[in-house]
């Protein structure tokens, strides 16, 4: 089935004067017009990227070269994936250090051997398919891993069902995953349409359907966004959320919407002063959001603008200049993608100088991840084993409901059928943790 994978703007390569905000970097890419399409963020200096080719009426918009940076940008190696079927390509990334990341491919045109999650350990020198995953049938879209170990690969809906794997050995091995959703009113997924914020992840679709999980593809619900199609050649929009609950949608209809109970329901932001192309949450920030125009027909312009108040108020970084998909690892680490200006790969890959102002760090689970925190059940009493003091213990089940709620670490789980559970921990200094945890 053919389909719209990104949106193809009428791009011209243009000279410009760039501001003191934004520092080019050169992704080496030796395309001229190859513009950033996946970033995946492993630290402050470890990242890889993929590239689209930006040049109007080109015969392939999609590339098969892949960068990596160790040492935050200031130099990126190129590498073409040379082994792809000619009709593959690159839908997804994900880094697990400087030497070892995945993507997964698809067909651009045709079908067949173009699907596949492939895997380089050499720094991007070659790359090996993995096998059992995907198949003639597939159109592979997302590679994500939580950690080293557990990861979760995904393709559009297969007899009625989204195509799914999972590894909990760090890619090594792969079992499909037999929760996946249901296809309805032959919706399909999205190259690298997901969004993903703690154990929650998002996934785009061509109706305007969000899918949802919060325990990492357990179990998932569906929603509906304000828009009919992430990315259809008329209505397209960009998604990310600040939190389990709060999340952003920004529309090329020059409107940006808001949810506050994980994107079940949608309400206009009243706002200015934003760009309608990719929106991107600042990882630990408190609710710092950035957002990029690079479409020049677009009514909002192109440029870019932060907003440090989850999307109440926006402050222009710049604005005159085609700056397009984001990726952020912290307040101090955000790279935004251009396009190359020659065959050397001179440019392609700004990064923020000096980061967000203003970008404050949230005390929220996300940012607490490096402290102890585990759970344990024994003789019908769940234990909290935390490095820091415990305040209160709030226990849900997976579908957010909450169960019971008390000022200490130890708490009566007697009643709680066998299932799995989450604890959310207060600590003594104002701070949170969500752990879960299984009753047999």
């Amino acid at each position: 089935m053919k389909k719209q994978l990104l949106t193809l703007l009428s791009l011209a390569i243009v000279s410009i004067s760039f501001g003191q905000s934004w520092t080019t970097q050169n992704s080496k890419v030796p395309v001229s017009g190859a513009g950033l399409s996946r970033i995946s963020i492993k630290d402050a200096n470890i990242a890889w990227a993929s590239f689209y080719n930006g040049n109007p009426g080109a015969p392939s918009q999609y590339l098969k070269y892949v960068s990596v940076t160790a040492n935050g940008g200031t130099t990126w190696t190129s590498k073409l994936v040379s082994n792809l079927p000619t009709n593959a390509l690159i839908s997804d990334i994900q880094t697990i250090d400087s030497q070892k990341a995945f993507i997964v491919t698809a067909p651009e045109s045709g079908s067949g051997a173009a699907n596949g999650l492939w895997k380089t350990e050499n720094g991007g020198t070659s790359w090996t398919k993995v096998t059992g995953v995907f198949s003639n049938a597939s159109f592979g879209n997302i590679v994500y891993f939580w950690d080293t170990n557990n990861g979760i690969v995904i393709g559009d809906p297969v007899n009625g069902k989204y195509e799914m794997y999972k590894t909990t050995d760090g890619g090594n091995s792969w079992s499909v995953l037999t929760t996946a959703p249901s296809q309805t009113n032959d919706d399909y997924g999205y190259v690298g349409g997901k969004v993903v914020f703690g154990e929650n992840m998002w996934l785009t679709s061509n109706t305007g359907k969000i899918l949802h999980t919060a325990d990492r593809g357990l179990t998932w619900k569906s929603y509906f966004a304000p828009i009919d199609d992430f990315e259809g050649e008329e209505v397209n929009g960009s998604m990310s959320f600040s939190s389990a609950t709060y999340g952003l949608i920004v529309d090329n209809s020059s409107t940006l919407w808001f949810t506050e109970d994980g994107g079940q329901n949608w309400d206009i932001k009243a706002s200015d002063s934003y760009f309608d192309g990719d929106i991107k949450y600042v990882p630990g920030s408190t609710n710092t959001f950035i957002s990029t125009g690079i479409n020049g027909s677009s009514s909002l312009g192109t440029g870019s603008a932060y907003s440090n108040d989850g999307g109440q108020n926006w402050t222009v970084i710049e604005s005159g200049t085609q700056t397009g998909t984001l990726g952020a690892y912290d307040c101090n680490t955000v790279w935004a993608g251009q396009f190359t200006s020659d065959a050397a790969g001179t440019g392609g890959l700004l990064k923020l100088d000096g980061g967000v102002p203003n970008c404050s760090l949230a005390v929220n689970d996300q940012v607490l991840s490096k402290v102890e925190l585990k759970a344990v059940v024994n003789a019908n009493t769940l234990n909290i084993i935390a490095s820091k003091e415990v305040k209160s213990v709030l226990v849900g089940d997976m579908t957010g409901r909450k169960l019971t709620e008390v000022n200490s670490k130890n708490v009566n789980v007697s009643n709680l059928k066998p299932g799995v559970y989450y604890a959310r921990v207060a600590y003594a200094d104002g701070a949170f943790g969500t752990v879960k945890f299984i009753i047999k």
